[in-house]
């Protein structure tokens, strides 16, 4: 039967108005909150390649490098700046509102739909818009989720191949990708033995397939706890750990219903869907690979990927917060399962103390950190909540009649790919990191919601106003709590290589004195900065003959004996720049001070910086 055309007019409405909200609200806050490391990090890595040189072969990159290729493309058409990389994360973001409503209109009416759209979109980029890989990796992994729920409707080859391309697309990013990737494996594991399951026929035992599953998931139970083994602590295992648990006691209780098909059958069904999807993920990355292979670099590149940032664990943990954290969250999700069992005046009454109690924690939450931190630990610490409702709701229908059904699918495929992503915000668990997975988190609350046949409305409205107005009016203007008002942007940096960046008024003016001084007395000569300062290069516009971009990130025997090194074969050096402030860099710091002191006379402190130079 046809739409009528009024109501599709309604529904493109709606989705136009969500989208250019989202769009106007990123570009209004665009020029906002920085990390200056993380600035100077991207322009830095950008400018090394546009100069010809390799991450990982060169220089130590974080990342993949394949965003360092881009900013440098970026950089060579528009110039040196670095709000033309916070230009490119804008477009990319507004092709990602798209396929966040279009997510969320798999299992939800319109308005519903738009509503997860913009908590998604207040809990994520602007917040923090420096164009970080995270965020690409963020919109790589929904752009895939969409693909691979379209599948589950119209299963054609196509969207396994789409759905593969990001994921490849995303680890030239930032190896992070991966956790996608394995997300994605697991889906494939749900649906095949969902369509194992619903031929009208006897069933069959199949021992071998059922092996090679349980051996698969044991697998990768064992490379979560490894992962997190050398530095978790409980924290760790219930935010990283417990949800991709949880996936894997899913599939494997799952195995206990028999299927109707044989081994051979079960096998080709899932690798015909595993086979296009890591194919078309393979192909970027090996074409990155022979990339680097080709300019004698792929052994710097694997170290890069795979074996320094195991050595990085150690020196950047941050862990979650501990269980007690997790009490709103859980009292959240009980107050609204037993308002939906409710009817009448009982849950009229329970409905309306609920949103006078939301609007009391909003209305406080910029005076009273107990309300602050209420409100922000019910989102920062749902995942796990959200993980063990949904293993609850899904293993009911293990043995339903019905097996296939779509809206397991979708669900299922929600849960791994925010389980795992997740996994983005170890070990440097903070709320900044919790935004990159924010979003996937929302998408899968919502999905449980829609599971309700008589949903509380009044409080999943109440629900979705306050997470919204708490991000656009506690968290983006960066309050945190009562006495603490952090300045992140209430004053233009005035540098060339900043564009329209807006800083807080104690590091407009540390910079803006910084990186003049830094260029007078230093001339036409080298400068070292250290520990972790590649914004001073970046800002100064003066070389980095150091492999260095986070010196926190090498070994203290290494650092010191390059240091070293650098320092007594290059005589042209005439400024040292130390970043004084006592972080993740300390060792690195000790080790500095003693070099610079007893080879550069001269010095002046300006803000977190000790500069040295010599005649």
């Amino acid at each position: 039967m046809p739409v009528p055309a009024r109501t599709i007019h309604w529904k493109v409405l709606i989705f136009v108005l969500v989208w250019l909200f989202s769009a106007v609200y990123l570009g209004m806050n665009l020029n906002k909150g920085w990390v200056s490391t993380d600035e100077g990090t991207l322009g830095e890595s950008a400018e090394r390649v546009l100069h010809g040189q390799m991450p990982h072969r060169d220089f130590d990159d974080p990342y993949t490098g394949g965003l360092a290729y881009i900013d440098a493309g970026i950089f060579k058409l528009f110039g040196i700046n670095l709000f033309w990389l916070r230009l490119f994360l804008f477009a990319f973001f507004i092709t990602w509102v798209p396929a966040v409503y279009a997510l969320a209109r798999q299992f939800l009416t319109p308005w519903p739909a738009a509503a997860v759209t913009l908590v998604a979109v207040a809990w994520s980029v602007p917040n923090y818009p420096a164009a970080v890989p995270s965020w690409f990796n963020l919109f790589f992994a929904t752009f895939g989720t969409l693909a691979l729920a379209k599948y589950i409707r119209r299963p054609t080859v196509y969207w396994l191949l789409l759905a593969g391309l990001c994921g490849g697309l995303s680890f030239l990013m930032k190896s992070v990708a991966l956790y996608y990737i394995a997300a994605a494996l697991l889906f494939f594991v749900y649906r095949e033995q969902s369509l194992s399951r619903n031929a009208a026929a006897a069933p069959l035992r199949t021992p071998v397939y059922v092996t090679f599953v349980t051996l698969s998931v044991a697998i990768f139970v064992v490379a979560l706890i490894k992962l997190v083994f050398a530095v978790g602590g409980v924290p760790e295992y219930l935010h990283f750990v417990f949800p991709g648990l949880a996936v894997a006691l899913l599939l494997a209780a799952r195995e206990r219903v028999p299927s109707t098909v044989s081994s051979w059958c079960r096998f080709k069904a899932l690798f015909q869907m595993v086979g296009p999807f890591l194919l078309a993920s393979a192909v970027p990355i090996i074409v990155f690979f022979i990339f680097y292979w080709h300019h004698g670099a792929l052994r710097a590149l694997m170290d890069g990927l795979f074996v320094a940032p195991f050595r990085r664990l150690f020196m950047t943990r941050i862990p979650p917060n501990g269980l007690i954290f997790e009490y709103p969250s859980v009292i959240g999700v009980l107050l609204i399962v037993e308002t939906a069992k409710l009817r009448g005046q009982p849950r009229r009454v329970l409905s309306i103390f609920l949103v006078a109690l939301a609007a009391l924690v909003l209305l406080t939450s910029r005076t009273l950190d107990i309300s602050y931190i209420i409100a922000l630990q019910s989102a920062w610490s749902a995942i796990p909540v959200l993980a063990l409702i949904t293993i609850f709701v899904l293993l009911r229908k293990s043995e339903a009649t019905e097996f296939v059904s779509e809206g397991d699918q979708y669900l299922f495929l929600l849960f791994a790919v925010t389980a795992l992503f997740g996994l983005i915000q170890f070990p440097y668990s903070t709320p900044g990191y919790f935004w990159y997975v924010a979003p996937l988190g929302a998408l899968l609350a919502a999905g449980l919601l829609s599971r309700f046949s008589h949903p509380p409305r009044t409080i999943l409205y109440a629900a979705f106003a306050f997470y919204v107005l708490f991000a656009m009016f506690v968290i983006q203007p960066h309050y945190i709590g009562s006495r603490y008002h952090i300045d992140f942007d209430s004053t233009p940096l005035n540098l060339p290589r900043a564009g329209p960046l807006r800083v807080s008024k104690v590091e407009a003016a540390e910079f803006e004195e910084l990186v003049p001084f830094v260029r007078n007395v230093a001339g036409q000569n080298q400068i070292f900065a250290g520990p972790d300062s590649p914004e001073v290069y970046f800002f100064a516009g003066l070389p980095n003959k150091t492999p260095f971009l986070f010196d926190s990130l090498r070994e203290s025997r290494d650092y010191e004996r390059e240091v070293q090194s650098f320092f007594d074969s290059s005589d042209s050096i005439k400024v040292a720049v130390l970043n004084d402030t006592l972080g993740t860099a300390t060792r690195q710091l000790l080790i500095l001070r003693p070099l610079v002191v007893s080879r550069f006379p001269h010095s002046r402190k300006i803000g977190r910086f000790t500069v040295y130079w010599r005649p």
